[in-house]
């Protein structure tokens, strides 16, 4: 899998068995989970299923702060034209609220963008989580004017960056 990718506050390492029990916590909390869309990504069979038969286009990262705390995590679905879909969770409420969320964005923007050569990033977030919402935009992620959300997905917003405007031309 994919190397470590470092932010200023926050640095992503892949997911490892060790860390299951973790994140399965996490998707029992319903503190975590009120905001959070995709809490079916954080049950413990849904994680080893992607350990145990890794998939080419997604890549699942824990989200560690410098003191090498596991405080959240961050799934990378890279999609067949050249878009990527990002679902990230900070499941550690201490750290909410503090920045890492912003910073593991920020990273993974530069990764996709820098190393990866994509052309958009896309993350889907409730309509009523005003941190992810607020995440996004400090991020430099836009507001998907065309998002037509399904029925399993109402209530959503889609926020998009396209590589034209974090690079600036």
């Amino acid at each position: 899998m994919d190397k470590s990718i470092m932010g200023h506050k926050s640095f992503l390492i892949p997911l490892e068995e060790s860390d299951l029990e973790i994140v399965s916590n996490w998707a029992c909390d319903p503190m975590v989970c009120k905001y959070y869309l995709n809490h079916d990504s954080m049950e413990e069979a849904y994680l080893e299923k992607i350990l145990n038969n890794p998939l080419e286009d997604l890549r699942v990262f824990m989200i560690n702060t410098v003191d090498n705390v596991s405080i959240g995590k961050l799934s990378l679905r890279i999609l067949g034209d050249g878009n990527a879909s990002v679902d990230m969770v900070i499941g550690e409420k201490v750290y909410v609220g503090k920045g890492y969320g912003k910073d593991a964005l920020k990273a993974v923007i530069k990764y996709c963008f820098e190393e990866l050569d994509l052309e958009s990033i896309r993350m889907v977030i409730k309509e009523d989580s005003v941190r992810a919402e607020s995440c996004c935009y400090s991020c430099g992620l836009k507001e998907d004017k065309y998002y037509i959300p399904d029925e399993d997905m109402g209530h959503t917003t889609r926020m998009v960056i396209f590589r034209k405007d974090y690079i600036g031309y």
